[in-house]
């Protein structure tokens, strides 16, 4: 009898080691993936920027028209764009003609694992 009860101690804290061991590796993979380095954009109506040519593929594109506006949100899960390192970032362009776009609007959200 107290040899099947410790053969079901040794069962469940197997179990449990394997289970904390997986969790520990998940975690510590997410902190390794490097983040993007998007470029420098001026946040100005007279610089225009053809995004199709050097931005970096996002992990979200949200393309839209509003009237005769063009809209693309670039959103990137884990970046660095110019004070903002580490964060999530989203990028928001308008175009009159589809090829030359400007910049309207920055956001950045705090990623909880970087932050102290």
């Amino acid at each position: 009898m107290k040899l099947q009860c410790l053969a079901k101690i040794i069962n469940i804290l197997f179990i449990v080691t394997i289970i904390v061991s997986c969790a520990t590796n998940s975690q510590i993979g997410e902190n390794l993936i490097p983040p993007i380095e998007l470029p420098f954009i001026k946040n100005s109506p007279e610089e225009c920027y053809f995004l199709d040519e050097f931005m970096p593929v996002p992990d979200k594109l949200v393309p839209g028209k509003t009237g005769s506006l063009g809209l693309r949100y670039y959103t990137y899960n884990l970046a660095n764009y110019k004070d903002w390192d580490h964060k999530q970032i989203t990028l928001s362009f308008y175009s009159v003609d589809d090829q030359c776009w400007y910049l309207f609007e920055e956001y950045y959200k705090a990623t909880d694992r970087f932050e102290l």
